[in-house]
């Protein structure tokens, strides 16, 4: 079997998790509130629906750990290949200021957002190196890949908002 759990140090990663996934859920859903295009509230609203189901799992995680001592492999998980080294760059706010025209709130909105999932997926990528135990290593994997995603999505929908004023 795997190595045992080190549960001090799967209940800290798991605790900072759930706290960044459920601001990340209270940012979506405020900025599905403000934003008025339609395409840019469809993805907030299916950006929240994402972090809903990640508090979910991490839930299940916290509640494994208290029952069992470790974690439990999510059935319903795939688990991508992904490079542990790769950063992610969140564009600099000064490139934008001389952009005009545009709605203040809403790139700042995709700012933080870009912020916040670039915080997440560094959170899991570092929990996952750190991690002995297989299950906990392919979960934090598999949330690291889903932040890497949102950051993609939103870092389009930014390119897109400051080029040509539109929602992707």
């Amino acid at each position: 079997g795997g190595k045992m759990t080190d549960k001090g140090k799967a209940y800290t990663a798991l605790s900072r998790a759930l706290k960044l996934e459920q601001d990340g859920l209270r940012f979506y859903l405020r900025a599905v509130r403000q934003t008025a295009d339609e395409k840019g509230r469809a993805m907030f609203k299916s950006l929240a629906d994402d972090e809903r189901m990640h508090l979910d799992m991490i839930k299940r995680q916290l509640h494994a750990l208290g029952a069992e001592g470790s974690y439990v492999l999510l059935p319903d998980i795939d688990v991508p290949d992904i490079d542990l080294e790769e950063k992610l760059f969140p564009p600099e706010r000064e490139q934008v200021e001389a952009k005009i025209g545009m709605e203040p709130g809403e790139l700042d909105a995709l700012h933080l957002a870009l912020d916040n999932e670039n915080k997440s997926y560094a959170l899991y990528v570092a929990a996952a190196q750190e991690t002995d135990d297989e299950a906990g290593k392919q979960i934090y994997l598999w949330l690291a890949d889903a932040e890497r995603t949102h950051f993609n999505l939103l870092m389009s929908n930014y390119t897109s908002l400051v080029s040509t004023g539109g929602w992707v």
